[in-house]
Parts: structure tokens; sequence; C-alpha cells
């Protein structure tokens, strides 16, 4: 089963997969945008009380999926710091035991949907009206308004033309990490970045293929910083090139980055996990 499927299924049969929220009055609606983040699913109800909604097909992947999904309730909090506490669940088809334990450490729900529970919803309920998509979230605070309006959300829309596979290039990699959901640069800054996996601090980054000073060595690697992940490296490292690094003066040696350009995207593609 595919993400898209499981999504489409629970838009479809909403009051028969999660009864417990509609009848709370929760509307449902498919991947907004808040802040450049993508939520797969956002249930609101008419006083303001807000559900974020994670799915992942088979079984959610760890540490991955809580940060994100921290990640988006940190956005949603910066945005609409005056509403009710937002409710935080991971929907999957299975979820371990021990994944359940670590999401809730975290304040986050957990929900197991089958593919079963999904094929007798969807013969027993037809909707009676369409669910709104993409709809972009508005901040209610007047510095998020400024970053929301300067925010450019091209930089990481996949185009209805590109198939997010072979053959790779630049722009198909960067958005790729996007689509799994790695946390990128702010768009409301300028030379957004994606980070190759979850970092607490920035230390393996891909740059978009917009942003004109790196476009011939978009990766950046700092092995300094607590976040590296030596495995990774030993992945890409065959199919990448150090082409300089950064030179930020004394005293300021743990922030230079090394830049290395990637030779063949295909294969970095594959050793990325995409």
């Amino acid at each position: 089963m595919l993400e898209g499927e499981l999504e489409a299924a629970i838009c479809r049969a909403f009051p028969l997969l999660l009864p417990d929220l509609h009848r709370a009055g929760y509307q449902i609606s498919q991947q907004a945008v808040l802040l450049g983040r993508r939520i797969d699913l956002l249930l609101q109800t008419q006083d303001g009380c807000a559900c974020i909604i994670e799915l992942k097909a088979g079984t959610p992947p760890m540490p991955h999926v809580r940060n994100q999904i921290l990640d988006y309730a940190a956005c949603w909090q910066a945005s609409y710091p005056g509403q009710p506490r937002r409710r935080l669940i991971v929907i999957a088809n299975t979820i371990p035991k021990a994944t359940e334990l670590e999401l809730a450490n975290f304040g986050i729900e957990s929900r197991t949907i089958t593919a079963t529970d999904l094929l007798a919803a969807l013969e027993l309920f037809i909707p009676d009206k369409p669910i709104e998509k993409g709809r972009k979230l508005a901040p209610d605070d007047d510095i998020a308004r400024v970053r929301h309006l300067l925010s450019d959300y091209d930089a990481i829309k996949i185009p209805t033309s590109i198939v997010l596979g072979r053959p790779w290039d630049h722009e198909k990699v960067f958005l790729g990490l996007v689509s799994r959901g790695e946390k990128h640069k702010e768009l409301w800054k300028k030379n957004i970045y994606v980070q190759l996996y979850p970092q607490n601090r920035n230390c393996a980054v891909l740059y978009g293929p917009r942003v004109a000073p790196t476009q011939h060595a978009p990766l950046h690697i700092n092995r300094q910083r607590a976040s590296w992940d030596a495995a990774t490296f030993d992945k890409i490292e065959p199919f990448i090139e150090r082409t300089g690094s950064d030179n930020k003066g004394p005293g300021r040696e743990l922030n230079n980055f090394d830049h290395y350009r990637v030779k063949d995207w295909d294969r970095f593609a594959v050793s990325i996990g995409l």
C-alpha cells in the first residue's frame, strides 16, 4: 500500500476510519501547506482546535517520523501561538509497541489502520462532499504573515511533469528529499537547502538547483558536528567529489563546510535512499 492510497481512503471514509475525530466536529483537509511544510492531513474544529496527522504506509520509520511531525508542531505553534494546543497523530498500517511508546513520550498519538480496515470502510461509505486539498495556511502572527508572503513555495513544489525516479538529477534529488519529509531551510530565507537526513544542527545539506552560488557544488558537509553520520558519508562518497571548503576565519573553524559536486546523480539518489 502507498501513502497516497491511505490518505485518499481516510479522506473518503473519514467518519468510519476516524469516528471519534469526526464526532468531535473536526473537518478534514489534505496536503495543507504551513510555512512550506506540506501536512498529510489537517483536521480543525470551528473553535480552533487542530489535529496534525502524518501518514506512513507500512511501519513508520523512527526517528524520522517523530522528528517530522514535531517539526510540523513547531511550525504550527509559531504560526498560531494563541490557539488551543494541537494534537499530533501518526497513522500507519502497523506500529510496533516500541514505536508507539516512543511517540507517546513526545506527546504523539499513534493509530493503526490496516488494508482490511480500509477496504471495509470504503465498501460501506460514500462521501457527501469533496475534501479540500492543498490549502495554504496563513499565520495569524504579523511576523509569520510577512514570512509567509516572502516564502518561495515554488522552490519545493513538484511539477506535474516530473517523476521522482530515474534518471535522477539535481532538481529531482532535491525535491525527492523534500517529498520524503527531510527538513528544508525556511522558504522566506535565501539559498534554500534540504537536509540529507534528520539533523539537530546542519552537517549534510543539499542546496536547491536555483541557488546560483552552489550550483557547481551543491552538497555541503561538516563532519565536525554532533549530528554527523559517517555511515551516510560512506554510502555517498563514491559518487561525489570535493571541490573546496568554507573559510570563515579564526574562531569559526567548526562552522566551515566542505563543498562537493555530485558525479553520478542516479547512484547518489540510491545511496541516500531515494
